[in-house]
């Protein structure tokens, strides 16, 4: 069996590293995007097994909540499962109506509670 890919998108750089190195250890494909329009690029390039989306994504002018209407829209991305891991605590409403599978609050969930959601959804 092929190793599955997870693309995160996420602006923070710390960020990045810690779920990258967790994920990485895990037995997984890591993929980085820092920006929106990456991470659609990306997403259609690679075609992840999953998607970890931050919301706050400044610079290119396309939120988390962008990317995640365009994957939705795309039928080639559409069925890809989208994990929300932001800071924002009060948009979850809006993320699971555009098509959020999960949506978890930086601050209130431990790097291993990411992983396993992340391995629950990929069922490893």
């Amino acid at each position: 069996m092929s190793q599955k890919k997870i693309l995160i998108v996420e602006d923070d750089i710390q960020t990045q590293r810690v779920y990258h190195n967790k994920l990485t250890s895990e037995g997984y494909a890591v993929v980085l995007a820092a920006t929106g329009k990456e991470g659609v690029f990306t997403a259609k390039k690679i075609r992840p097994d999953l998607v970890i989306l931050d919301i706050m994504l400044p610079g290119t002018g396309m939120n988390g909540f962008d990317v995640l209407e365009n994957m939705k829209k795309d039928q080639e991305l559409k069925n890809i499962p989208v994990l929300v891991l932001t800071n924002l605590d009060t948009e979850e409403r809006v993320a699971k109506e555009i098509g959020a599978n999960e949506y978890l609050v930086k601050a209130n969930v431990s790097i291993d509670e990411v992983a396993e959601r992340v391995n629950k959804r990929l069922q490893k």
